[in-house]
């Protein structure tokens, strides 16, 4: 088991993470995760 740090897509804050569980995106906390979404969710609307 080895962990890497990765920078939350948000807030780009450092996390630790199994590098076997690494993701495209990840996240510090589910606020990060929530708030990331609206944002993205938003953006896709004005197209």
């Amino acid at each position: 088991m080895e962990l890497v740090e990765v920078k939350c897509e948000k807030c780009g804050k450092g996390i630790y993470i199994q590098e076997s569980h690494l993701r495209e995106k990840m996240f510090c906390t589910l606020g990060c995760l929530g708030s990331y979404m609206e944002v993205t969710k938003g953006e896709n609307n004005s197209l």
